[in-house]
């Protein structure tokens, strides 16, 4: 983008020069002074004044600063094409778009700005009044990418999208997203489950560091399992504090001894690697984090599952009249390491154990409130989801998960969990009566449910 700007400033310079030529010799020859002209001895030269050399270089001049208007005019077109939709969305909160534009490499930009291309050309409702609301920091700011995610997979199912302020309850909980089908009217409640805020959180303490010392760098983290290991709730994070502490400040000591250096830089600590490559952006920036070891699924991650959609189930628990009667998904955005559909299976309907002949497969105990949804409709997906006998497969009602032992799931439909390109249902068979219905699985026919 900066090699850009200076590439234009220079085909503006000469440009004017060919302009203001031109016109400084016309002007001369109208006051009779051609002898002060700085260039008289060429314009008005014996060679000039024979009409085939006269004709080939005004030719040229012109022809040259044609193409150079040319030339101008594309690079103006794409300064113009340059993030403007997320420019369009982020102008009515400034401090957000510096933060934005400041922390984020071009190749991230382009992406939010097709994001917002395609939430404004399918009409999405309620964008700048969610922006608005958006505190700068980029925590909050990916939580908000989440949500416009979601939005945009509604859009593209033909649905009615608008994004929700946290006023619209007049100080009650209001969910994130309001989407209508042809059927149905649903609230959305949007969590993000990202790889860890603390790791995030050492890599802005780097990029901090670089910016206060004047530096612009990429930088890349590439950390060891003690600090790239997700840790979801307080009592585990505060080991981590720990080492991302030490680390920063065995960092700011190596920096201060390379950092007339020129990069790329590797900066090697007890708990991660630092790289700082060159960058045409005026601040330093994150532009990767990477694992230098093999980690395995943190202990806590399906107790953050269970956690984040007990919470947000919550939330109906204050909701009144007819916001009662809309369906409501709680809509998990996990891009960590560890998903797959079976994890949300186990964590909200339990462990299912397949029994080998000759064992006997035990018959589940059928309670009112799964008879009850077996009447609803949903008979053949408790049987593929093992709470009924499915062939020699089958959950104990001891193993049940989320949906049968928590009351407060009973205020969400569905859990609709989003992991990179993919989306996967999990509909409540258990849910409120007014939010229950099977004819769920028709608005959303592409989505993965089941077992994998």
């Amino acid at each position: 983008m900066k090699s850009r700007l200076v590439l234009k400033w220079i085909l503006v310079i000469i440009l004017l020069t060919l302009i203001v030529n031109d016109f400084s010799l016309h002007l001369v020859e109208l006051m009779g002074i051609e002898q002060s002209h700085p260039f008289y001895g060429f314009f008005w030269s014996s060679q000039m004044s024979i009409r085939s050399v006269y004709t080939v270089f005004w030719t040229c001049y012109w022809g040259l600063a044609l193409l150079l208007v040319i030339i101008l005019t594309i690079v103006m077109l794409f300064e113009m094409k340059d993030f403007s939709f997320l420019k369009k969305a982020l102008h009515s909160n400034p401090s957000l778009e510096k933060t934005v534009f400041a922390n984020y490499p071009n190749g991230y930009l382009q992406i939010l700005d097709e994001l917002f291309k395609d939430l404004f050309t399918k009409s999405c409702r309620g964008i700048d009044v969610k922006v608005i609301e958006t505190s700068p920091d980029l925590i909050r700011f990916r939580a908000l990418v989440s949500e416009l995610e979601f939005a945009r997979y509604f859009l593209e199912k033909g649905m009615y999208v608008e994004l929700l302020s946290n006023n619209t309850f007049q100080g009650r909980k209001a969910p994130d997203i309001y989407v209508k089908s042809d059927s149905k009217e649903y609230f959305i409640e949007v969590k993000n489950i990202q790889m860890d805020d603390k790791d995030y959180i050492f890599g802005t303490h780097v990029v901090e560091l670089l910016n206060l010392q004047g530096l612009s760098f990429a930088v890349i983290i590439n950390s060891t399992s003690s600090l790239s290991t997700p840790t979801y709730f307080f009592n585990t994070r505060a080991e981590k504090e720990k080492f991302i502490k030490s680390t920063t400040n065995e960092f700011l000591k190596k920096l201060k001894q390379i950092a007339s250096k020129s990069p790329p830089l590797t900066i090697t600590t007890t708990h991660a690697d630092i790289e700082l490559h060159q960058t045409e952006k005026q601040n330093s920036y994150l532009a990767m984090g990477t694992m230098k070891e093999a980690i395995s699924e943190p202990s806590d991650y399906g107790k953050r599952i269970r956690t984040d959609i007990v919470e947000k189930g919550s939330k109906r628990e204050t909701w009144i009249d007819d916001e009662l009667d809309k369906f409501f998904i709680v809509a998990i955005d996990d891009d960590t390491l560890f998903f797959y559909l079976d994890r949300y299976n186990v964590e909200t309907f339990g462990k299912a154990g397949y029994y080998c002949y000759p064992l006997p497969v035990p018959v589940p105990k059928v309670d009112p409130e799964i008879e009850n949804a077996v009447n609803n409709g949903w008979e053949e997906y408790l049987k593929q989801m093992c709470i009924l006998k499915n062939d020699r497969s089958v959950i104990r009602e001891n193993e049940r998960g989320l949906f049968f032992v928590e009351p407060l799931t009973k205020n969400v439909s569905a859990i609709l969990a989003k992991h990179r390109k993919n989306y996967y249902l999990l509909p409540n068979p258990l849910a409120d009566q007014r939010i229950n219905s099977p004819s769920i699985f028709e608005d959303f026919k592409d989505c993965i449910t089941g077992w994998e």
